[in-house]
């Protein structure tokens, strides 16, 4: 059940929070949304997606207001619900947050990690079948990788994922990944300090080395190599070339499609 993951100690802001005090708080508390709160009532979320593709691409200030950001109502699910129930609402929705409410008030949140880690660790369930399957990291990574050059801006980047709709570009430089930059590191190194996102380098914020898992490794082995590093993008590596690139949402995306089924055929 929701109940043994959810997280009730709720990072907050009040909507007339600037979005760089917002990154702050994510980068304080590591982590990718705050709830925007007012009259003490949970009234929107705030995520990394969203200062980046409503922000950054924007060009707005780091003075904007939260409220003018956030996504409202926050997308919620009782906490009595299964986890697969939590997995799928996130997977249709397309977000890496959920509302975990209670007598009809939200109490907490899960995330999208909480999800996977549940299902890697799960004896039962559509990861462990995997086990099974003969490289599993085949179906699920993406061989279209989207880069970008060291010395392209920040908000240049900001405006390749969101044309891309996707989290993170590996970065190059003489033709070669050297680095991968991502939302978190948008947030967290750009908008936290009130820089300018068109004059920063993505060279400057990217994470280096890559971290890469081989293509012959298991589910589990890549959820595990996420959680370790605190990273949502793995590179896909084969003879010691990157392939491709797995996210902690393809996975999420994988448990809901290979579930799904199953999961309607238990419903009344």
């Amino acid at each position: 059940m929701i109940r043994d993951l959810v997280h009730r100690d709720i990072v907050s802001a009040d909507p007339e929070m600037s979005v760089s005090d917002a990154a702050r708080l994510m980068r304080q508390h590591k982590i990718g949304s705050i709830f925007v709160n007012r009259d003490k009532e949970h009234i929107g979320i705030v995520t990394e997606s969203d200062l980046v593709r409503k922000v950054l691409t924007k060009g707005l200030e780091p003075s904007t207001t939260v409220d003018t950001v956030m996504c409202s109502p926050i997308i919620e699910i009782d906490i009595e619900k299964s986890v697969i129930e939590a997995n799928h609402l996130m997977h249709l929705n397309k977000i890496r947050h959920l509302g975990i409410s209670e007598d009809g008030k939200i109490i907490g949140l899960i995330s999208v990690r909480d999800i996977v880690s549940f299902f890697s660790t799960s004896t039962e369930g559509p990861m462990n079948e995997l086990g099974s399957v003969f490289n599993p990291l085949e179906v699920l990574i993406h061989r279209e990788i989207k880069s970008i050059h060291s010395a392209a801006t920040t908000k240049e980047a900001a405006e390749r994922m969101e044309a891309g709709k996707i989290g993170a570009l590996f970065v190059t430089e003489g033709g070669e990944y050297v680095g991968i930059v991502s939302e978190s590191d948008m947030i967290r190194k750009v908008i936290g300090y009130e820089l300018d996102p068109e004059s920063i380098p993505v060279g400057v914020i990217m994470n280096a080395p890559i971290i890469d898992i081989d293509i012959a490794s298991s589910v589990q082995s890549a959820t595990e190599t996420m959680a370790k590093k605190g990273i949502r993008h793995l590179a896909v590596s084969q003879e010691g070339r990157i392939i491709g690139i797995l996210s902690i949402r393809d996975l999420v995306g994988m448990i809901s499609v290979r579930d799904l089924p199953r999961f309607f055929s238990k419903q009344p």
